[in-house]
Parts: structure tokens; sequence; C-alpha cells
């Protein structure tokens, strides 16, 4: 099947010139909100993402979904998650739930990547940064360069540190790196934003004699925890932050509206008025979240400084006029507190980590953000990162590069679209897999909705699950920061998720949950049982993947031994019996 469809591909790519085929540079970066780039309203420096912006399509109601793996698959493939083999991140995906077509935790062979869809149209197709898509790189098949990309140096898991190959999870030994599908080792400089710029930039340098356009994929560690950042960039903002969360998530909320991004008619959720006030906060306490703020504040910076290198060296080659390139995120900002989960606090005193002021954000340290300043920075939604409220599917995407429009588009646009639209721009067509809508109009400048109003647009991911219609969306958290039943909002009327109708329009939520259950059955969605929950599944998948091998090693060493000696006494009783 597989085969069969990179044939299809190389069909439709025959008569394609070389002339007529952009350079794409597809840019994702991890765990930021919609408002943390400058374009969508927020404080931090990142000049170079503005002049992209600055000179294509800024869309303001893209969405993704609430975790990384699933977001990537389907950025990737333009495919729902389910058909992918990706349903969530693979670390808190049920065990027995592997075998189940769908859920094997990493990228199915018949989900056709970006890289292979390009390919057979004469795309020299590269890769660094983060993958999380080949079960930690226990899947060789489901790497990167298995699945169309030609040069590849990237990290297979959720995160890791920015400096070395120290994981940042108890369920990594170490992180698991790997150069051209095979594993490789950090050189000593490393730093992630800077090295796989870097290398980038030496793949494309190795082929440019050949005549041929380039796919570039850029998939940035930054902004994942544990947050870090060369000194100079944190310095930047150590103030930045002082006045605390409730005045950042008004601050965001105005320049969202100053931006044209968020209606200035439109209320957004008091999500902070459930937590402790910043006045409430100890000063010691203070003095840590104002300098872990400044630390995602320069690694945010110190990415865009090394994307601009990139951008500079396609200037300098004159590829840079010749390139699409795409902003865009994986999913809203983490909100997770590491240091609730009784697991992460045992391993933490295990490893290199510490959490010492002075040295916050070097390489050593683990750095975040905590709940009440992600819930700030993803200003003007609700809630953030796992959560299928706007805070965590409503994020950044900027598109720009030849015969692109300039301006804003405010249509609703779903992480999907991504594949439908390059499939569209380089072959005129969209492959029957793909699930998306090219958005190839609307970057022409049409503000024609790409979805229409009886269309319906399914996410389920770790339990947590949407629905959007038209203007409507339902949505559904899991506890602590939902009730698992179903919410029903006018997204058009109240995009910052204020005004719950499930009760005022019962017909209307009865409608949209029937579509949720079409979805359901058409993509194999399993229900994930009440009693679950991520943190003790990936305790127990932690344990499953590093100790249970070495627990059945230590048992068939000891049931051989018991054999042996079994035997040997049975010899010996022979021998003296036959004496």
């Amino acid at each position: 099947m597989r085969l069969f469809l990179i044939v299809f591909f190389c069909i439709f790519s025959l008569g394609i010139q070389s002339t007529d085929r952009p350079n794409i540079v597809l840019i994702l970066i991890d765990d930021i909100g919609l408002t943390d780039l400058q374009s969508y309203g927020g404080e931090i420096s990142t000049p170079n993402i503005n002049a992209l912006a600055d000179e294509g399509m800024l869309f303001s109601n893209y969405h993704t979904t609430p975790e990384c793996a699933p977001s990537r698959a389907m950025l990737l493939t333009g495919m729902d998650n389910h058909n992918t083999g990706i349903p969530m991140i693979p670390e808190v995906l049920p065990w027995k739930y592997r075998d189940t077509p769908g859920y094997e935790g990493y990228l199915r062979e018949d989900a056709l990547t970006l890289a292979e869809i390009l390919k057979p149209a004469g795309y020299k197709t590269y890769m660094t940064g983060k993958w999380h898509l080949a079960f930690g790189g226990e899947e060789t098949a489901a790497l990167p360069y298995n699945r169309g990309f030609d040069k590849t140096f990237i990290l297979d898991a959720t995160g890791g540190n920015n400096y070395s190959s120290h994981s940042y999870l108890p369920y990594y030994i170490e992180s698991p790196w790997f150069k051209n599908g095979e594993k490789t080792d950090l050189p000593k400089d490393f730093y992630s934003s800077k090295f796989f710029v870097d290398q980038m930039i030496k793949f494309i340098e190795e082929d440019k004699e050949e005549d041929a356009p380039f796919f570039s994929y850029l998939s940035f560690q930054a902004q994942h925890i544990p947050l870090q950042a060369p000194k100079k960039f944190i310095d930047k903002y150590i103030k930045t932050y002082e006045a605390g969360w409730e005045v950042l998530r008004e601050q965001r909320k105005i320049r969202a509206v100053e931006n044209g991004i968020f209606p200035a008619d439109k209320d957004i959720v008091d999500s902070l008025s459930r937590f402790e006030s910043w006045s409430e906060v100890e000063q010691q306490d203070k003095k840590m979240l104002i300098k872990s703020m400044a630390v995602f504040a320069g690694m945010l910076d110190a990415m865009d400084f090394h994307l601009g290198r990139f951008i500079n060296y396609l200037k300098e080659e004159g590829l840079y006029e010749n390139t699409i390139f795409i902003v865009t995120a994986d999913n809203g900002p983490e909100g997770n507190d590491p240091t609730e989960h009784k697991a992460w606090r045992d391993w933490f005193e295990t490893t290199i980590y510490d959490r010492d002021y002075e040295t916050l954000g070097d390489q050593d340290s683990y750095v975040f953000i905590g709940t009440e300043f992600a819930q700030a920075m993803a200003s003007p939604s609700h809630l953030y990162k796992f959560h299928m409220s706007e805070g965590g599917l409503r994020v950044p995407l900027i598109i720009s590069g030849p015969d692109i429009s300039i301006g804003k588009n405010h249509n609703f646009t779903f992480v999907t679209d991504v594949a439908a639209t390059l499939s569209d721009i380089v072959f005129n067509e969209i492959d029957q897999r793909i699930i998306g809508k090219s958005l190839k109009n609307s970057l022409a400048g049409s503000n024609t909705e790409n979805y229409m109003e009886t269309e319906s647009i399914g996410l389920e991911v770790t339990g947590n699950s949407a629905l959007f219609k038209g203007n409507f969306k339902i949505v559904r958290n899991r506890p602590p920061n939902g009730s698992n039943t179903w919410n029903l909002y006018n997204l058009y009327n109240d995009p910052g998720e204020t005004l719950d109708l499930a009760q005022l329009m019962p017909e209307k939520l009865d409608e949209l949950i029937k579509d949720y259950e079409v979805y359901v059955k058409k993509n194999g969605v399993i229900e994930l049982p009440q009693d679950y929950q991520w943190a003790k599944e990936m305790t127990a998948n932690t344990f499953k993947r590093l100790y249970l091998p070495f627990f059945y090693k230590i048992i068939a060493f000891v049931g051989l031994t018991i054999a042996i000696l079994v035997f040997v006494s049975q010899r010996i009783k022979k021998s003296k019996n036959d004496i």
C-alpha cells in the first residue's frame, strides 16, 4: 500500500519543472501559546518570525491537537491521529492497546509523510530536531530517515536536555538521538536551537550543486521543558515578568486585540481566579517564577536568533525568494508542574539536574513555568497543553513565500490543512488520505471559509475530545480541569469559551455529539477508562519498558540455573546408581 501511494505521487510529479517547485521550510516550535510570538501579541523578541509574518499570511484561527506526537503525526501526514498509529504520546499509551490498529505508538507505514509525498516530485528532504514518532527509536522503520527524509539528525523522544543527551523524564535512560537512522552522540558544544540550524545548513550546503528543490523540516526543542538558554538571552527578560501572571494574561489579551488576533468586544475566561493570586505568592517563590519565565523568553528569543541565521543563509545563497516558510506549533503552553509527581521527584534526585536560582536555565538546570504562567501565556484562550480548550489547541500559523498574499486570515484552519496545502501547491492535487483542506485560496488572499457549516472536524487525544462544526465547538476535558462532560461554545460569538451553551442549546449539543460518535466509529477511537491517569500510565510504562525486560532476564537466568542444577543432580544420582 505504501509503495502504491509513493508511485501515485510519482505519476503526479511528471511534467513538473524544477523552476515550478518552491523550496519548503516547515518550522515547528514546541509548546507555545497563541500570543507567545510578537506578531500575535507577545512581549518576547522574535524579529525573524515577525519578518516572515509581515511578508506573508498570518492565521489567527488555526487549531492543532493538545499533545506533541499526535500533532506531529497529523501535521506531516494530513491524516487523523488514530489512523497514523499515534493516538496520544506513546509514553502514556496503555500497554494493552498497542496491538489495536491505530494505537501502535509509532508512525504507521501507510501514513505517508510530507517527505514521502514530496520526494517523487524531485525534492531533497531534510530534518533536524524532535521527531517523537518512532517509540523512542525502537521502531526504526518509523524513524524519519526511513520515512522519506534524505538526511536527518533527530531526537525521538517527547523532550530532552538542550545541551546534552540527558533525559528529562525517567521514561528514558538517556535521550535517543539518531543521525540518518543510526544512534549517535551529540557534539560537545551542542545547544539544540543552534545545532539544528547548523546541521540543516550543512545538509543543504552538501547538496547545493544539485538542481532540486528542498523540503526542510526544522523541529525545535524550544519551548519544551526543561527550559534552557544561554545566559545573554535570559538576562534580557530578568525583570519582564515581575508583575505576575494576572497582569501578563491581561497584557497579552490587549496586544492580541491591537494586533487583530482577538475581537475587542469579546471576553476571556478569568482562569486565574481559581489559582493563587500573584500577590499571595511568597517572595522567594516569586523570584524563582520570574526567572523561570525569563528562561522561557530567552529560549524563544535564542530560537528566533538561530532561525534568523538560517534565513540569512538562504538569502546569501539566493534560495530565499523561492522558499515557502511555514511557522507553527504542536500545541499550547506547558502547564505541568513535574514536582507534583512523586515518581518524577524520586527520579530527579538521581540526575544531574538542579533548580538553583543563580544557574537557572543552564545545562544542568531543570526549568518549567508552572500552571499559572502557562494559563497567562495562553491568553486570550482558556487552559493550555493537554486540554481540548482553545488554550491547548489554538496556536500560531504563519505562511510566507512566493505568490503568497500579505495579511491575516481569521477563518477556521486545522493541522491537517498544512499537508493538504503543500500537496496542492506542488501537485495541484490532494491525496484522498489527507483529510485537511488546501489553504491555497486563502494564501492568494481569499476570505472564503475552507470548511462548510455542515462539515464537522472531530478530535480525540488521551481521553479528551472536541468537535468543530461551523461556528460551534463541543469540548470534553477530563479531571482535574474538566468534568468529563460535554460543553458547547459558539466560537464566533465567544472565542474565549466563556459561556457554555450546553443547557441553552440542547438540540445543537445533541447534533454535535452524534457527529462525534460518527467520528469515533470511523477512526476507531477507544474510550479510555474513567480511572485512566496519564501520570500513572507513564510510571507503569516506564517500568515495563526499562525494568520488565531486565526482570524477565533474571527469571530466565534463574530458571536456566535451576534447570542446570537439576540436570547435574540427576546425572550425579544416576552415576551413583550405576556404580
